[in-house]
């Protein structure tokens, strides 16, 4: 399962690898540029991106609050409990109204005096219950208040009510994700669900399966639009992970859709070969077939990188294998951001059997395919936190970045989108949680590859595989303990068996001795002949007397090793399953136990076992046994 899993993870690095990069926007409000600029290969760089704007929208009609944005996977929330999201520094409360069978959604703050509602409980009407007096809200989208505990009339005072209500969000489901409107307190009536930026593969169940992962991010969702915008990084980042260096190419980009406030399109030059310049490999199609490769940016919040290959029967498209990379990023707050990430794969259909890779990656329990896109997105975020505070210390990105290769233009494309709307209007209250990593010059790598805090701790099913992989520890370390007092018992008829056969041995030696004697009397002495007949029909007697014993005595000895070599069996099957469930709660909590990553080894692969157990065992330690590893800043 491991290596279909990862088969599909490979083909979703090539997406990252290979999707084209888009042609840039103009620039709109051009700051100051540094000195550096004029280097030849920036301007001429520059000069090949720079386009028309399209005509699609007006740029001062941009408002990042009036735009849909996912806030959760409806499969990874517990819907006994409600659950806190962020959205432009805003507390938000998602519940599931049990009742009504709807999901509802709060600013999560009770008016009363601002209690957390997402403290509280889910009552048995289906509504939420403030944890600290009772305050009860409806899941109308309304907000309306519909108890109050401290009334003479709890629930009749439509007066009193009315002035208690709480500040409620629009909330649509679609595609198995919780869209949230931006602006609390909209009216839905008046909201346009088709905005929604869903995905088209996904509205295809007959032909696709895909894997969705969420993970909030330690920076900004245009720093992470950026980072997945960009195909190139791949090879690089990933090393060893879902790609090779050995990988990267040239990225011959051009643009198919001129950029405008809505966002842009692009593909790859189909005209230009895709060939590593060090190797001579050629990636320009899989097995020499024909491979589409498109991008596409929906602002604020949307983009996607598609790959199709021609089938092996026809040559179209339509045919062969497709892989989508869809990344959602949800602005959580200053420095943070929410990842929804979706790969849909369309597998061709075998010629007969099953299609054993959908199956399979259909199949996967959640918490499986989410441990290995854990391990993927770990690879970014041990630096992405750094260059986004570096680059606002040193005043953004214009004359800092020097991106002289058409691999970056679908950056700068995004990036001069970014500079042409509006500023992302946190909420006054909210501030970067992740600053004070800054502080002293030094990082927490432990803090930057928390799994558990990230993205464990609001998916249930990864919540509920740590669990279950805590209690199968402690269950398999009593039993393994149980089966080591038992050995004794069992050992002891095994121990009586082989004396038993011991002393066969003995006696059948005895038995095979005096009828050689016997027989070797009779050839030396006929006389005698007689006698030694006698003598050795009764050795024979017994020697068959003594094999046969001995017979049964290895079958008792045999039926009494069976409790013991079952136990053994058990233990080795415990054994097994208590290193994979402590695999599974280091990869459900932290990304440290694999750091440095493959892409740091000096040689390319993965670092040497002992030298890496002996680095950790000399790391310093935090209060929870956390490694409290610091990166110079």
């Amino acid at each position: 399962m491991h290596q279909v899993l990862f088969l599909a993870l490979v083909s979703s690095a090539e997406a990252w690898q290979h999707a084209p990069t888009l042609a840039v926007v103009p620039r709109l409000r051009p700051p100051a540029r540094a000195a550096t600029v004029n280097d030849p290969s920036v301007v001429a760089a520059e000069a090949a991106a720079r386009t028309v704007l399209g005509k699609a929208g007006d740029w001062g009609d941009f408002r990042w609050r009036e735009q849909w944005y996912p806030l959760a996977f409806t499969k990874t929330l517990d819907r006994k409990v409600p659950a806190r999201v962020e959205l432009f520094g805003d507390p938000v409360v998602l519940w599931f109204d049990h009742v009504e069978g709807r999901w509802a959604a709060l600013l999560d703050r009770c008016p009363h005096r601002l209690a957390p509602l997402s403290e509280g409980r889910v009552d048995e009407r289906g509504q939420i219950e403030c944890p600290y007096h009772g305050w009860t809200f409806e899941s109308s989208g309304t907000g309306s208040c519909t108890k109050i505990p401290q009334a003479v009339d709890p629930t009749g005072d439509p007066k009193l009510l009315a002035k208690a209500s709480a500040t409620p969000l629009v909330l649509v489901e679609k595609q198995g994700l919780l869209w949230g409107w931006g602006q609390p307190g909209a009216l839905a009536s008046l909201l346009d669900t088709d905005a929604i930026p869903t995905c088209a593969a996904l509205d295809n169940k007959d032909d696709f399966c895909w894997i969705d992962v969420s993970r909030d991010m330690p920076y900004s969702a245009d720093m992470l639009l950026e980072n997945v915008l960009d195909s190139s990084h791949v090879p690089f980042t990933h090393h060893q992970t879902i790609s090779k260096r050995e990988n990267a190419v040239p990225l011959p980009l051009v643009l198919t859709e001129q950029v405008s406030v809505t966002g842009f399109k692009g593909r790859f030059n189909r005209d230009e070969k895709l060939v590593n310049a060090e190797t001579g490999a050629d990636s320009s199609g899989y097995q020499g077939r024909l491979t589409e490769r498109t991008s596409q940016f929906r602002a604020p919040s949307y983009m996607h990188h598609r790959i199709q290959t021609a089938g092996k029967e026809d040559g179209s498209l339509e045919s062969g294998f497709e892989t989508w990379t869809v990344a959602y990023a949800t602005p959580t707050g200053p420095g943070r951001c929410r990842l929804f990430a979706r790969f849909p794969f369309k597998f061709p259909p075998p010629k007969r059997g099953p299609n054993f890779p959908r199956l399979v990656l259909s199949n996967l329990p959640d918490w499986m395919n989410h441990m290995a896109q854990l391990k993927v997105l770990d690879d970014d975020n041990i630096f992405l936190p750094l260059q986004e505070r570096r680059v606002k210390a040193e005043g953004g990105w214009r004359g800092n970045y020097v991106m002289p290769t058409s691999a970056d233009t679908l950056v700068t494309a995004y990036r001069r989108w970014f500079d042409g709307v509006e500023s992302v209007p946190y909420s006054p209250g909210s501030v970067d949680i992740h600053a004070s990593m800054l502080q002293g010059g030094q990082v927490d790598k432990a803090a930057l590859l928390d799994r558990k805090t990230q993205h464990t701790d609001h998916c249930v099913s990864c919540s509920g595989a740590l669990k279950n992989a805590k209690r199968f520890q402690k269950v398999a370390k009593y039993a393994l303990l149980a089966a080591l007092a038992l050995t004794p018992s069992l050992a002891a008829p095994c121990f009586t068996a082989a004396c038993e056969a011991s002393t066969a041995s003995r006696a059948l030696a005895f038995g095979v001795f005096p009828a050689g004697v016997s027989a070797s009397t009779a050839c030396i002495f006929p006389a005698v002949h007689s006698t030694s007949t006698a003598a050795l029909f009764a050795a024979s007697v017994v020697q068959g007397l003594a094999v046969k014993r001995r017979l049964a005595v290895v079958r008792a000895t045999l039926r009494a090793l069976r409790p013991l070599l079952a136990l053994a069996a058990a233990c080795a099957v415990l054994l097994k399953g208590h290193g994979f469930a402590v695999h599974v709660e280091r990869s459900l909590t932290s990304g440290t136990w694999t750091y440095p990553p493959p892409r740091n080894s000096p040689a390319g692969g993965a670092a040497n076992g002992k030298k890496r157990e002996k680095r950790r065992e000399l790391e310093p330690r935090d209060g929870r046994g956390r490694p409290a590893v610091l990166i110079e800043y």
